[in-house]
């Protein structure tokens, strides 16, 4: 009798799309390799901590600011592509604009349990690219109840996680700490959070590119 056996390219692109939980990035970039990077100083500093995270001797973060416009999406979105191809995943590429809105809204709403689910996944994934970091709806709920939650299991667990931001982790001490007293001390411990875990602020400038 004749077996319908699935071609080894087909099992491949299965095994490819299941590497990524969310993907907050256009289709058209799923074909894009390490290769197809612009190799500025900045970029290769970043990419020399994806290849050590690659090697297994990198277990801090990447946190990319600069203009818009300058690549830091494109940038992040090869990496975890890159990532993907290694099944080093799950992977969660979320704008944070878009999803912690939506975090936010179903904590509100009261949806079952939904909403400790999505902090779950994005907490645990092996590796999370955290987009337009800053930009999101802020208030002390989405700092205390979604953003602190994520960053320090992530930190303490030793997970891999990529920030984009046009802010630098000082400015987003700010923003996030302009409620009260408690607000303050809090968007402080986010902010030390990540310059641990980062150690170094990569600025891609403001010279638009993509």
């Amino acid at each position: 009798s004749t077996q319908l056996v699935p071609c080894k390219a087909l099992l491949k692109q299965m095994a490819f799309d299941k590497q990524f939980k969310v993907r907050d990035f256009p289709e058209d970039w799923l074909n894009k390799k390490l290769k197809d990077l612009d190799e500025t100083l900045e970029r290769k500093r970043a990419l020399k901590k994806y290849v050590d995270f690659i090697k297994g001797g990198y277990s801090g973060w990447i946190y990319l600011n600069g203009g818009i416009g300058t690549g830091r999406s494109y940038f992040s979105a090869v990496i975890s592509v890159d990532a993907a191809n290694r099944n080093l995943g799950p992977i969660c590429y979320i704008n944070c604009v878009n999803r912690i809105r939506e975090l936010n809204d179903v904590a509100f709403a009261k949806k079952g349990n939904d909403f400790q689910t999505t902090i779950d996944k994005y907490s645990q994934v092996p590796i999370l690219v955290l987009d337009d970091f800053g930009n999101e709806f802020k208030s002390d709920f989405v700092r205390d109840g979604i953003l602190y939650p994520i960053l320090s299991y992530r930190a303490s667990h030793g997970l891999f996680t990529i920030i984009n931001s046009d802010f630098s982790i000082e400015e987003i001490k700010t923003l996030y700490g302009a409620t009260n007293k408690a607000g303050e001390i809090r968007a402080k411990q986010i902010a030390n959070l990540l310059k641990n875990e980062c150690g170094e602020e990569i600025n891609l400038g403001d010279l638009k590119i993509y």
